[in-house]
Protein backbone atom coordinates (compact mmCIF):
# COMPACT_ATOMS: atom_id res chain seq x y z
CA UNK A 1 0.00 0.00 0.00
CA UNK A 2 1.57 3.67 -0.81
CA UNK A 3 2.07 5.75 2.46
CA UNK A 4 0.12 9.16 2.17
CA UNK A 5 3.05 11.07 2.96
CA UNK A 6 6.90 10.90 0.98
CA UNK A 7 10.02 12.66 2.56
CA UNK A 8 12.35 13.31 0.14
CA UNK A 9 16.33 14.24 0.75
CA UNK A 10 17.53 16.62 -2.02
CA UNK A 11 21.30 16.05 -2.70
CA UNK A 12 22.17 13.14 -4.12
CA UNK A 13 18.64 11.68 -4.13
CA UNK A 14 17.24 13.82 -6.56
CA UNK A 15 19.48 15.94 -7.67
CA UNK A 16 22.36 14.01 -9.19
CA UNK A 17 25.12 16.70 -7.51
CA UNK A 18 27.88 13.90 -6.65
CA UNK A 19 30.87 14.82 -9.31
CA UNK A 20 30.30 18.20 -9.40
CA UNK A 21 30.70 17.77 -5.07
CA UNK A 22 33.90 15.60 -5.59
CA UNK A 23 35.61 18.22 -8.43
CA UNK A 24 34.74 21.22 -5.86
CA UNK A 25 36.39 19.37 -2.79
CA UNK A 26 39.43 18.52 -5.38
CA UNK A 27 39.79 21.61 -6.96
CA UNK A 28 39.65 23.06 -2.32
CA UNK A 29 42.37 20.35 -1.82
CA UNK A 30 44.51 21.10 -4.61
CA UNK A 31 44.46 24.80 -3.83
CA UNK A 32 45.32 23.91 0.21
CA UNK A 33 48.24 21.39 -1.45
CA UNK A 34 46.44 18.35 0.40
CA UNK A 35 46.24 15.03 -0.86
CA UNK A 36 42.63 14.78 -3.69
CA UNK A 37 40.86 12.24 -3.18
CA UNK A 38 38.81 9.65 -5.44
CA UNK A 39 35.35 8.99 -5.91
CA UNK A 40 35.33 5.42 -4.17
CA UNK A 41 36.93 7.36 -1.34
CA UNK A 42 34.06 10.11 -1.42
CA UNK A 43 31.51 6.95 -1.44
CA UNK A 44 32.80 5.02 1.14
CA UNK A 45 33.40 8.20 3.79
CA UNK A 46 31.12 10.68 3.26
CA UNK A 47 29.36 11.55 6.08
CA UNK A 48 26.98 14.00 8.41
CA UNK A 49 28.22 16.34 9.71
CA UNK A 50 30.12 17.27 6.75
CA UNK A 51 33.10 19.18 8.84
CA UNK A 52 33.65 15.34 10.76
CA UNK A 53 33.57 14.37 6.84
CA UNK A 54 36.28 17.13 6.02
CA UNK A 55 38.60 16.94 9.09
CA UNK A 56 38.98 12.75 7.73
CA UNK A 57 40.09 14.18 4.20
CA UNK A 58 42.65 15.95 6.31
CA UNK A 59 41.40 19.19 7.08
CA UNK A 60 42.30 20.73 10.72
CA UNK A 61 40.87 23.90 10.92
CA UNK A 62 43.73 25.12 12.73
CA UNK A 63 44.81 28.31 10.35
CA UNK A 64 40.90 28.46 8.40
CA UNK A 65 37.53 28.20 10.09
CA UNK A 66 35.65 25.41 9.05
CA UNK A 67 32.29 28.22 8.26
CA UNK A 68 34.90 29.76 5.88
CA UNK A 69 35.54 26.61 3.69
CA UNK A 70 32.43 25.54 3.72
CA UNK A 71 30.90 29.51 2.15
CA UNK A 72 33.85 28.52 -0.71
CA UNK A 73 32.57 25.33 -1.65
CA UNK A 74 28.69 26.50 -1.28
CA UNK A 75 30.25 29.53 -3.53
CA UNK A 76 31.21 27.60 -5.87
CA UNK A 77 27.98 24.71 -5.80
CA UNK A 78 25.87 27.52 -6.33
CA UNK A 79 27.61 28.81 -9.74
CA UNK A 80 27.44 25.21 -11.11
CA UNK A 81 24.64 22.90 -9.66
CA UNK A 82 22.41 23.77 -12.64
CA UNK A 83 24.65 21.43 -15.08
CA UNK A 84 23.60 18.81 -12.28
CA UNK A 85 20.49 16.28 -14.07
CA UNK A 86 18.07 14.69 -11.85
CA UNK A 87 18.40 11.24 -11.17
CA UNK A 88 17.09 8.69 -13.34
CA UNK A 89 13.31 8.09 -12.89
CA UNK A 90 12.97 10.15 -10.19
CA UNK A 91 10.58 12.86 -12.05
CA UNK A 92 8.63 10.13 -12.72
CA UNK A 93 8.13 8.84 -9.63
CA UNK A 94 7.14 12.00 -8.31
CA UNK A 95 4.58 13.11 -10.88
CA UNK A 96 2.88 9.52 -10.30
CA UNK A 97 3.20 9.98 -6.29
CA UNK A 98 1.03 13.32 -7.11
CA UNK A 99 -1.09 12.10 -9.66
CA UNK A 100 -2.00 9.24 -6.59
CA UNK A 101 -2.60 12.05 -4.47
CA UNK A 102 0.32 11.57 -2.56
CA UNK A 103 2.09 14.75 -0.31
CA UNK A 104 5.63 14.76 -0.87
CA UNK A 105 7.50 17.44 1.38
CA UNK A 106 11.33 18.19 0.49
CA UNK A 107 14.16 17.43 3.45
CA UNK A 108 17.68 18.80 3.06
CA UNK A 109 20.71 20.20 4.50
CA UNK A 110 20.57 22.65 1.92
CA UNK A 111 20.22 26.21 3.73
CA UNK A 112 16.48 27.07 2.90
CA UNK A 113 16.71 30.14 0.22
CA UNK A 114 19.47 28.17 -1.41
CA UNK A 115 17.28 25.03 -1.98
CA UNK A 116 14.32 27.15 -2.83
CA UNK A 117 16.34 28.29 -5.75
CA UNK A 118 18.06 25.26 -6.72
CA UNK A 119 14.26 23.51 -6.85
CA UNK A 120 12.50 26.14 -8.57
CA UNK A 121 15.24 26.24 -11.09
CA UNK A 122 15.28 23.10 -12.11
CA UNK A 123 11.34 22.56 -12.41
CA UNK A 124 10.52 20.73 -9.36
CA UNK A 125 8.80 23.05 -6.75
CA UNK A 126 5.27 21.97 -8.44
CA UNK A 127 5.68 18.70 -6.88
CA UNK A 128 6.18 19.53 -3.23
CA UNK A 129 3.90 20.83 -0.66
CA UNK A 130 6.85 22.22 1.70
CA UNK A 131 10.62 22.48 1.32
CA UNK A 132 12.57 22.40 4.15
CA UNK A 133 16.23 23.29 4.01
CA UNK A 134 18.66 24.20 7.48
CA UNK A 135 18.85 27.94 8.51
CA UNK A 136 22.42 28.16 7.28
CA UNK A 137 25.01 26.60 4.75
CA UNK A 138 27.19 24.49 7.06
CA UNK A 139 25.50 21.01 6.03
CA UNK A 140 25.14 19.63 10.34
CA UNK A 141 21.97 17.79 10.35
CA UNK A 142 18.26 17.79 9.60
CA UNK A 143 17.68 15.59 12.46
CA UNK A 144 15.75 18.51 14.41
CA UNK A 145 14.22 19.83 11.47
CA UNK A 146 12.63 16.60 11.17
CA UNK A 147 11.66 16.37 14.48
CA UNK A 148 10.09 20.01 14.30
CA UNK A 149 8.46 18.94 11.13
CA UNK A 150 6.79 16.29 12.65
CA UNK A 151 5.60 17.92 15.63
CA UNK A 152 4.24 20.55 13.99
CA UNK A 153 2.07 18.81 11.06
CA UNK A 154 1.27 15.87 13.46
CA UNK A 155 2.19 13.32 10.67
CA UNK A 156 1.57 9.13 11.50
CA UNK A 157 4.40 7.20 11.00
CA UNK A 158 2.91 4.08 9.87
CA UNK A 159 1.59 6.42 6.45
CA UNK A 160 4.69 8.28 5.92
CA UNK A 161 8.07 7.43 3.67
CA UNK A 162 11.56 8.99 4.04
CA UNK A 163 13.20 8.41 1.05
CA UNK A 164 17.27 9.52 1.08
CA UNK A 165 20.50 8.09 -0.18
CA UNK A 166 23.01 8.47 3.20
CA UNK A 167 23.08 6.87 6.42
CA UNK A 168 21.84 10.19 7.90
CA UNK A 169 19.07 9.68 6.38
CA UNK A 170 18.03 6.79 8.20
CA UNK A 171 18.52 8.76 11.36
CA UNK A 172 16.03 12.05 9.90
CA UNK A 173 13.71 9.15 9.26
CA UNK A 174 14.16 7.67 12.77
CA UNK A 175 13.88 11.38 14.23
CA UNK A 176 10.18 11.41 12.70
CA UNK A 177 9.76 7.83 13.49
CA UNK A 178 9.01 6.48 10.07
CA UNK A 179 10.39 4.12 7.76
CA UNK A 180 13.10 4.89 5.71
CA UNK A 181 14.34 3.95 1.89
CA UNK A 182 17.77 4.59 0.55
CA UNK A 183 18.48 4.79 -3.48
CA UNK A 184 21.59 4.14 -4.77
CA UNK A 185 23.79 6.26 -7.14
CA UNK A 186 23.87 9.29 -4.52
CA UNK A 187 26.85 10.48 -1.65
CA UNK A 188 27.32 6.79 -0.49
CA UNK A 189 28.32 4.12 -1.96
CA UNK A 190 25.68 0.39 -1.81
CA UNK A 191 27.96 -0.78 0.88
CA UNK A 192 27.86 1.59 3.23
CA UNK A 193 23.83 1.83 2.46
CA UNK A 194 23.05 -2.09 2.96
CA UNK A 195 24.65 -1.80 6.82
CA UNK A 196 21.80 0.89 7.57
CA UNK A 197 18.96 -1.94 8.16
CA UNK A 198 16.69 -0.55 5.69
CA UNK A 199 15.39 -1.20 2.01
CA UNK A 200 17.81 -0.30 -0.35
CA UNK A 201 16.97 0.21 -4.33
CA UNK A 202 18.93 0.93 -7.51
CA UNK A 203 16.31 3.47 -8.78
CA UNK A 204 13.37 5.33 -7.58
CA UNK A 205 11.15 3.48 -10.13
CA UNK A 206 12.53 0.09 -8.40
CA UNK A 207 11.44 1.65 -4.94
CA UNK A 208 8.08 2.66 -6.29
CA UNK A 209 7.16 -0.72 -8.01
CA UNK A 210 8.17 -2.01 -4.60
CA UNK A 211 5.50 0.47 -2.92
CA UNK A 212 3.15 -0.96 -5.04
CA UNK A 213 3.37 -4.77 -4.69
Amino acid sequence: MLPKLLIWDWNGTILDDIDLCLTIENELLRERGMKEITKEWYLDHFAFPIESYYRMMGYTFETERYDAVAAQFMERYNARYGSCPIQNGVKSVLAEANARGVMQTLLSVTEQNALKEQVTRLGLNGYFGELLGLDDQLGQSKVERAKAYRKRVGIDPCDTLFIGDTDHDVEAARAVGCPCALLTGGHQSKAVLLRCGVPVYDSAEAMWKALQS
